[in-house]
């Protein structure tokens, strides 16, 4: 899979740097040490696979970036009635991503994914469906060369209230797992992490599966505190402001009724934050993977930008990437677009212009200098052509949904032409178009342009909200919408075309996260539009609705 420093050499420099007092190193390196996660794409449901395309590939390449790690919740996209097969187009994004990979000189980690939200539990059936999806995958790339990498499980975490016992059982069950990838693919290097949300200390407690192709693998968000400020998923989301380094001055206070949660992390923040605490872990790892022969890896480390200090944020990023560096531990960081990512923000993602440069020189990337963006609003005015989505593709927009099922190129009988199909839809399941920047869309307003498509729905009941949103969605989405019903197409199944002037979008105010409405204060503005979304209304729609050919026309 790899080529590795003849292990002498390895030995030789690394007791070199034990004799000098220096840091301990991984012996066995890989060829690879930097790249990122591409969160979304092939995670949640089927409906953000025009997230990334090979262009974004060539854009990570430019940047420096050696290796990309695809999430994917494989159990998603796997047939239950017919013995979790997977999907085509799930194996057709995978075949496409590593050919990019190849050709560009990428490592590719697949990486099956899970729910880890902070409630989540692992499935109790995750053994019988990870020796189901597996042999399909090792069976598949079998052939292909030494780029592709095999991740076992993303954050094993079945929170029983007992967790050596819930390490023990990981522990077993992805040797099973081993086993099954090794009976059909002996060649590409896999990915071994521990049973509590691949942490450094789980890692350490894995049995020795015997395999001398294998990568074990932790996440590192510490101080967590600090890296998971005001995080909205977790116990910190009340507390932000939070400084790195340490700074007592800088310290935010307790929150009201503060929790025994908050009080202990801010109470230990100064320790948990010094590099002592941050550093011991990473060398118990070395020492550990050594005794082992095998090689090290991180394969999500980062932090949240939405609350903490640009400058205090991009100088954790650089003492994390030196002391991995200094030790031969990959990294790959979380992530890319989101908000962990690269950019200024997720709704600023165009490249290159978006790149958060400080960060960018932090965790030893480059900026490419001379690139120039290209962004749907910009083609649009250069063309002539305001078209969002047609016939499966939106070109230079990134198209997002969470929990939907269905398809983003659809086919129906006797035509080639492919759509958006939604179904199970659940109340406020929305379908985001996000053109990546703040567009200006004034002047085709004023010109009497409209929002033009094609719907279709056999629901009853059926009832969107289709909006555009402004720029202030990274202080406040405010938002112009219209409404859908079965009054303007007929719940009959068939297609009716949607025409609806951009002036005759209200003003109609928006959603504070998930629990509270503001009314409208003639804040929003349609000269800083940066997402088109169509929205399901406070009912569940298991028929869904499809949609296609959606264009801004005069």
């Amino acid at each position: 899979m790899k080529k590795f420093l003849s292990f002498s050499l390895a030995l030789a420099l690394f007791c070199a740097m034990a004799a000098a007092g220096g840091v301990p190193k991984v012996k066995k390196q890989l060829q690879f040490s930097k790249g990122i996660n591409l969160p979304v794409w092939m995670e949640y449901g089927r409906f953000n696979t025009l997230l990334y395309g090979k262009k974004d590939f060539e854009d990570i390449k430019s940047i420096g970036v050696e290796a990309v790690r695809v999430p994917v919740w494989f159990d998603v996209w796997a047939d239950k009635n017919d013995d979790f097969k997977l999907a085509p187009e799930c194996l057709d994004m995978l075949d496409k991503a590593i050919s990019w990979c190849e050709e560009l000189g990428l490592y590719i980690l697949i990486d099956f994914h899970n729910d880890c939200s902070g409630a989540s539990q692992t499935n109790p059936r995750i053994e019988f469906i990870l020796l189901k999806i597996w042999p399909q995958i090792a069976e598949r790339y079998k052939g292909k060369g030494n780029f592709v990498i095999y991740e076992i499980m993303n954050e094993p975490h079945f929170e029983s209230g007992n967790t050596q016992a819930d390490m023990s059982k990981w522990g077993k069950i992805q040797g099973k797992v081993i086993e099954a990838i090794r009976a059909i693919d002996k060649k590409h290097a896999i990915i071994v992490g521990g049973g509590y949300w691949d942490s450094l200390d789980s890692m350490l407690k894995l049995p020795d599966y015997k395999d001398n192709n294998l990568i074990y693998n932790f996440h590192d968000y510490t101080p967590f505190l600090f890296t998971h400020q005001g995080a909205s998923w977790t116990f910190s989301k009340r507390i932000t402001n939070v400084p790195f380094p340490y700074k007592k001055e800088k310290m935010p206070p307790l929150p009201p009724n503060a929790t025994d949660a908050e009080k202990w992390e801010l109470n230990n923040y100064e320790k948990a934050s010094s590099e002592s605490a941050l550093v011991a872990p990473l060398d118990k790892a070395v020492e550990f993977v050594n005794k082992r022969n095998a090689a090290l890896m991180c394969n999500e480390f980062g932090v949240l930008m939405t609350y903490a200090d640009p400058k205090e944020r991009a100088d954790w990023y650089r003492k994390k990437c030196q002391w991995m560096d200094e030790r031969n531990i990959a990294r790959l960081s979380w992530d890319y677009t989101q908000e962990f990512g690269l950019y200024k923000s997720p709704q600023e993602s165009r490249f290159p212009d978006d790149l958060n440069k400080a960060l960018l020189e932090a965790m030893g990337y480059k900026y490419p200098a001379g690139a120039k963006s290209e962004t749907w609003f910009s083609n649009a005015k250069k063309t002539g052509d305001w078209t969002v989505y047609k016939d499966g593709r939106a070109d230079y927009i990134q198209v997002q949904s969470w929990s939907a099922m269905g398809s983003l190129a659809a086919i129906e009988n006797g035509s080639k032409e492919r759509f958006i199909d939604l179904k199970e839809l659940k109340p406020y399941d929305e379908l985001l178009f996000q053109f990546k920047e703040a567009c200006d869309l004034t002047s085709l307003k004023d010109r009497g342009a409209k929002l033009e498509f094609y719907v279709k729905s056999a629901d009853p009941r059926f009832d969107i909200t289709v909006y555009f949103r402004d720029m202030e969605a990274k202080i406040f989405p405010w938002r112009a919408s219209t409404i859908i019903t079965g009054k303007n197409a007929s719940a009959d199944g068939s297609w009716h075309k949607i025409s609806v002037p951009l002036k005759n979008f209200n003003d109609v105010g928006g959603w504070t996260g998930k629990t509270q409405w503001r009314n409208s204060e003639g804040q929003f503005s349609w000269a800083l539009i940066d997402a088109l979304v169509f929205q399901n209304n406070n009912h569940k729609s298991p028929q869904g609705y499809a949609i296609k050919d959606i264009k801004i026309v005069y």
